[in-house]
């Protein structure tokens, strides 16, 4: 084992995924139910750890932290907690991107994130549980444009829409008309911004895409791992 060997952790939505790194480059990946699983079978050495703690610290703030542990961020109007985990990624899309300014779609188990980003700080973001919604009513993985269109246009009829779907049985419906009032309450946020979506699947930059917003997207573990290396290199 060289003395540049480590392993870098991230605990999220009730699991954890790490690596063992060399250096900067990552060279074994592992994941498994808790932190201390993944670091038995990535083997001995140092390890950097991010995951939920008790410590919090109010926005604006750096995305990257001067000192570890990695803090959750949080917001009193509206009112607003980002894990630690959410703000690991938000520190490894902004990795490669210093002084980029835009909005940051975070999609997470049970909430979304959207973080507005300036001078590499989070300046404010809104959260909304659409995850926890389509889950509960078993929405689909793709978007019916019709539905996320209508929602959009008149996401005071949400409740009676998803009735409906609910009574076809359309998935695809569902999703569509959750993710319409999430980005009609979201318009301020994405609308004549930069959108970069961390997520595995396509179904908000797929809703973004269709209202002519230009949006990148960035694998959560591609996120996770290169936020892990900037976080290391910036608390040694």
């Amino acid at each position: 084992m060289t003395q540049t060997s480590w392993i870098g952790i991230e605990v999220a939505d009730g699991a954890a995924t790490g690596w063992r790194f060399d250096g900067t480059a990552a060279v074994q990946q592992a994941s498994g139910p808790t932190a201390a699983a993944v670091q038995a079978r990535l083997g001995g050495g140092p390890a950097l750890i991010v995951a939920p703690g008790a410590a919090s610290q109010p926005v604006p703030a750096a995305v990257l932290p001067e000192s570890a542990p990695v803090c959750a961020l949080t917001q009193d109007r509206p009112r607003g907690h980002l894990d630690p985990a959410a703000r690991l990624r938000l520190i490894g899309v902004l990795a490669q991107r210093r002084n980029w300014d835009g909005v940051i779609c975070l999609p997470m188990a049970t909430v979304t994130h959207w973080c507005q980003i300036s001078a590499d700080e989070l300046v404010s973001f809104q959260s909304a549980v659409t995850p926890q919604l389509a889950r509960l009513l078993g929405a689909g993985d793709r978007i019916d444009s019709d539905a996320l269109a209508d929602t959009m246009s008149r996401p005071e009829r949400l409740s009676l829409h998803l009735r409906s779907a609910m009574l076809a049985t359309a998935g695809d419906a569902l999703s569509g008309h959750l993710l319409g009032a999430e980005l009609a309450a979201m318009r301020p946020y994405w609308l004549g911004q930069q959108v970069i979506v961390v997520a595995e699947g396509g179904l908000y930059a797929d809703a973004l895409a269709s209202q002519g917003v230009p949006v990148q997207r960035i694998a959560p573990r591609d996120a996770a791992r290169e936020g892990l290396v900037a976080l290391r290199g910036a608390t040694l």
